[in-house]
C-alpha cells in the first residue's frame, strides 16, 4: 500500500504556509518574532537561504521553536546549508521540547526512515503519538498507517479504520484514500462500494491522484440508482465537508 505521511515544512503557527514579500532591509530591522518568521519565509520563498537562516537564527538561539523547526528543516533539506540529518534531528528536538507538534512529526519520519538515527518504527510512533496528543492530523494518520501494515506495531485492521476515519472527516486526503481502499477491498470492514466512490472522489479532487483508480473500480460496482445518490452525497460533502455530511454516507451501501 503506497500512502505516505506528508513532511511537515516551514512553520509560522499564525500564519501557516503565508509567505509576505518583504526587502532584504526590512529583515534587518525587523523587531518582533512574528517579523522575524515572516521574514525568513519571504526570504526561503525566493531561495534566500543565507538571509533566512539570519532572520531565525537569533529567535532558534532564544529558544522559540518555530524558528528551531525551520533551521532543522533546512538541515534535513540541504537548503543553503550542507544536508545533515543528525543536526537537523537536533534542531527538530529543541523545536519538540518546546511543544511543536510538527517538530515531532519530523522527528517521527526520520527515525522511520532511518535519517540521522537507526530506523526504527518504536521511536517514531513515540513522536507520533506526541504530535497527535497536540492534534496533528498527519501524525494521526501515521499512526492509523501503522496500525493497517504493522510496523512497529501490532497490526489491527479495525484500529486503522478507524483511525483513518477520525482524520478522514477532517478532509486528510491520504486517510481518504485508505478509507476508500478499505471500503472497497472488503476484507477488513464490511465492502461498502458507494462509500468507497465517494472518499476516493474526495481524495482525488484534493490531488490524491491514486484515489482515481479506486473511484474507477467502484462506480463498477455500484448501480445507477446508487450513482446517483452517491453524487448526491458528494456534492453535500463537497459543500459541507466530509464532517457535515458524515450521516448521509454512512448511509450509502
Amino acid at each position: 500500500m503506497n500512502a505516505t505521511s506528508r513532511h511537515q515544512t516551514l512553520s509560522l503557527t499564525t500564519l501557516t504556509a503565508l509567505f509576505i514579500p518583504l526587502f532584504v532591509s526590512q529583515i534587518t530591522i525587523a523587531d518582533s518574532r512574528e517579523d522575524q518568521l515572516r521574514a525568513g519565509l519571504a526570504a526561503m520563498e525566493r531561495q534566500h537561504y543565507a538571509t533566512a537562516m539570519r532572520a531565525w537564527s537569533d529567535l532558534a538561539a532564544a529558544g522559540d521553536p518555530e524558528a528551531q523547526h525551520n533551521i532543522g528543516y533546512m538541515y534535513e533539506e540541504g537548503l543553503g546549508v550542507t544536508q545533515q540529518y543528525d543536526v537537523a534531528m537536533e534542531w527538530y528536538r529543541r523545536a519538540a521540547g518546546g511543544g511543536l507538534a510538527e517538530a515531532d512529526h519530523n522527528l517521527g519520519m526520520m527515525y522511520v526512515d532511518g535519517r540521522g538515527a537507526a530506523r526504527s518504527w518504536a521511536q517514531g510512533l513515540i513522536h507520533f503519538r506526541k504530535a497527535a496528543e497536540k492534534g496533528l492530523t498527519e501524525s494521526r494518520y501515521m499512526i492509523a498507517l501503522r496500525y493497517f501494515e504493522g510496523e512497529g506495531q501490532i497490526q489491527n485492521r479495525r484500529l486503522a479504520y478507524e483511525g483513518f476515519r477520525e482524520t478522514d472527516i477532517e478532509g486528510y486526503a491520504d486517510s481518504q484514500y485508505m478509507l476508500s481502499f478499505m471500503l472497497l477491498d472488503g476484507t477488513d470492514v464490511k465492502r461498502r462500494s458507494a462509500q468507497a466512490y465517494v472518499w476516493a472522489s474526495l481524495a482525488l479532487v484534493q490531488g490524491q491522484q491514486q484515489a482515481e483508480e479506486i473511484r474507477n473500480a467502484a462506480s463498477m460496482r455500484i448501480d445507477e440508482a446508487e450513482t446517483q445518490y452517491a453524487l448526491f452525497v458528494l456534492s453535500q460533502c463537497e459543500a459541507s465537508g466530509a464532517r457535515g455530511c458524515l450521516r448521509a454516507l454512512d448511509d450509502l451501501p
